[in-house]
């Protein structure tokens, strides 16, 4: 039963993943992805995923800086030290259990990149590493949705280098 609860928690917050890709304006994208990955953070408790939860929480306490513009290196480094902190204490999974973090610290760090494409790059790499952990902690839902956003992100990237050898 806790796993398909688990999996009905990250299907609802995986949808709304997909509803944020479709909003225009910053702040609504950060308040609603707060939401998502809070979603997240209950299905990967309840799945037995702490280090996810852990990180995920912490990328939820990101968004919320981020959308009250408190946003800079020193609070970015705290988050990762928060992060990684946090994790290792209680990390049950192992190796397994280093990938959320590994995620999160790639994704706070470089998140402000301005290369679209090395931002998608970012995004297809630690979408790849939470598809691992998804399946890892049975959180089948999450990591279908991680698949397809990574591949879709590489055809992005496929897209714009395309589309750049056209103009020359």
């Amino acid at each position: 039963m806790t796993i398909v609860l688990g999996n009905i928690i990250a299907l609802i917050g995986s949808f709304l993943m997909i509803y944020v890709g479709l909003l225009k304006k910053k702040k609504k994208i950060i308040f609603v992805q707060t939401i998502q990955i809070g979603l997240l953070v209950i299905s990967n408790i309840i799945l037995g995923g702490i280090t996810g939860a852990i990180t995920n929480s912490v990328s939820c306490l990101r968004n919320i800086l981020c959308y009250k513009n408190k946003y800079d290196k020193k609070v970015k480094i705290g988050l990762i030290i928060l992060s990684v902190a946090l994790s290792l204490s209680f990390n049950n999974l192992g190796f397994i259990g280093l990938l959320p973090v590994i995620s999160n610290v790639l994704y706070t760090w470089l998140m402000d990149t301005k290369s679209v494409i090395r931002f998608k790059y970012l995004v297809a790499l630690t979408l790849l590493l939470w598809f691992i952990y998804d399946l890892y902690i049975m959180s089948y839902t999450s990591a279908i949705f991680d698949l397809i956003s990574s591949i879709s992100n590489l055809i992005g990237i496929y897209e714009i280098k395309k589309s750049h050898k056209r103009k020359k």
